[in-house]
């Protein structure tokens, strides 16, 4: 099921990107932050990309999974919060160092994620319920400047091929 779920989420990722927002229906909720360690590559890779996929989809706009902000007129699917950044965020840092060597692109596409989003407005202030050690430990173990290569992700092309996942504009090589 969970494979059917990332497939549905990941169809047209190639042309799209984190540009258009992901099918976050009923159809492929799930709570992907509990397969980061999963011992399937694929939907290890998957459920992560989800976590990259939101956050990219929040970045960019069209979507909103983890509810930052309080918008009028906007019709949430699903109806209640299904996702939360807190477990998405807590998992990830657990898993960082295996993500990172397992799936270096994707994981700098993730890394690159939180870093803007902090940086565009801290996350103490877009999730003031959640405890700011959480935030204080995201900036020490993922931004430290030894790490700074890691907040310019590759080529999109890059990270597709690494999930196992086609490809589809040669300039996003």
């Amino acid at each position: 099921m969970i494979k059917y779920k990332l497939a549905k989420l990941f169809q047209g990722i190639e042309i799209g990107a984190f540009n258009t927002a992901k099918d976050w229906g009923d159809d492929t909720e799930d709570y992907y932050y509990k397969y980061f360690n999963d011992k399937d590559n694929e939907i290890r890779a998957g459920s992560i990309l989800a976590f990259t996929a939101m956050l990219g989809n929040w970045y960019n706009g069209p979507a909103d999974v983890f509810r930052t902000q309080a918008k009028i007129g906007v019709t949430y699917l699903p109806k209640e919060q299904f996702y939360f950044f807190e477990d998405y965020l807590t998992v990830f840092l657990v898993n960082a160092p295996s993500i990172k060597r397992d799936f270096p692109n994707l994981y700098s596409y993730t890394v690159y994620y939180l870093y803007i989003l902090d940086k565009q407005e801290e996350f103490e202030l877009v999730f003031p319920e959640i405890e700011h050690e959480l935030f204080r430990k995201m900036r020490a173990q993922l931004f430290l400047i030894e790490n700074s290569t890691q907040i310019n992700p590759p080529a999109f092309n890059k990270m597709l091929r690494e999930v196992g996942l086609p490809t589809f504009f040669p300039s996003w090589d």
